[in-house]
């Protein structure tokens, strides 16, 4: 069989976005697209007359900013691919003898809502895959021409190797980004915060001084699978005795039984069963119950437990 040029570079971009990028972008909030982690921070910024704009200098600067979400997902689809894409393929607003770095390939206003620059990062990446999947190798590997600007005689075969590395810098930054976003949000609450990065004994002593759970469970319902993936068992331990649900799974569908299976030991899935842990819920990610986890993994002990 012959694997083409085009099958390669196509099928990087495709993996990376389908199984890396768009997965983790779900769910993103307007106050998460537009927070500034330290101030002067880089993000979309109105004008005076209420256009936004791409905070950007001529030449980077000699420390790189810190950008915002925002920032990194209109860079990627509108300069990375979107200016790219209608600049090479089409159709584009600007004249026969803009480059493919000129701003007036993509017009449109950029977004200041999380759903919009959803939509304008899916745009320019389904713009640039779609023309790529229409081209032969004979195509790519031709020089860009004038609308390569500087790297006219470079093919098109090495802007694509290129766009597909910025796209998978700038895509880690996003998520990054949200990772952050997340931890410094979780760790706003005084007691997830000890759960997550404090000492077993840290943990109980809070939960004593605040009379127990609470509505911890309420604010927090997936903090049980959230301690138990990060193997912090002590913690599990404090809250299942002190009557945390067990049986709320993450967003995946998996349980902290299916943790248990996988990192945790004999007593914690028991521990986890005592208290009502479902042997039969399944994941999404692998399809599969706790005693499949353990199964896989090789681990013939909790995989026997679970089965039963």
């Amino acid at each position: 069989m012959t694997t083409t040029v085009r099958e390669l570079l196509l099928g990087q971009v495709e993996f990376y976005w389908d199984a890396h990028l768009w997965p983790r972008l779900q769910g993103l909030a307007d106050d998460e697209y537009l927070w500034e982690p330290v101030d002067g921070a880089w993000s979309l910024r109105p004008d005076d007359d209420g256009t936004v704009r791409l905070e950007q200098t001529p030449v980077d600067p000699p420390v790189p900013p810190v950008t915002t979400i925002a920032w990194r997902a209109a860079h990627l689809g509108r300069d990375v691919w979107g200016k790219r894409g209608r600049a090479f393929f089409g159709p584009t607003p600007a004249p026969a003898d803009a480059d493919m770095f000129d701003d007036r390939h993509w017009p449109e206003p950029l977004p200041l809502t999380a759903a919009g620059g959803l939509d304008l990062l899916r745009e320019g990446y389904e713009l640039w895959r779609d023309n790529l999947s229409r081209l032969d190798d004979d195509a790519l590997t031709a020089p860009l021409g004038p609308r390569g600007g500087p790297y006219a005689q470079d093919s098109l075969a090495a802007l694509v190797v290129h766009l597909n590395r910025e796209a998978m810098a700038h895509g880690a930054e996003i998520c990054l980004l949200r990772d952050l976003y997340g931890a410094q949000r979780l760790r706003r609450d005084p007691v997830v915060a000890v759960a997550l990065g404090g000492t077993a004994a840290d943990l109980e002593r809070m939960l004593r001084l605040d009379g127990g759970l609470g509505d911890l469970p309420d604010r927090h319902p997936t903090l049980l699978v959230e301690l138990a993936g990060l193997g912090r068992w002590e913690a599990v331990r404090s809250l299942v005795a002190r009557g945390f649900p067990v049986t709320v799974p993450a967003d995946d569908g998996a349980t902290a039984l299916h943790f248990a299976a996988s990192g945790g030991s004999l007593d914690d899935a028991r521990l986890l069963l005592d208290h009502g842990a479902d042997r039969a819920a399944v994941d999404e990610r692998f399809g599969t119950t706790p005693a499949g986890w353990a199964d896989f993994l090789g681990r013939v002990e909790l995989a026997e437990l679970l089965a039963t």
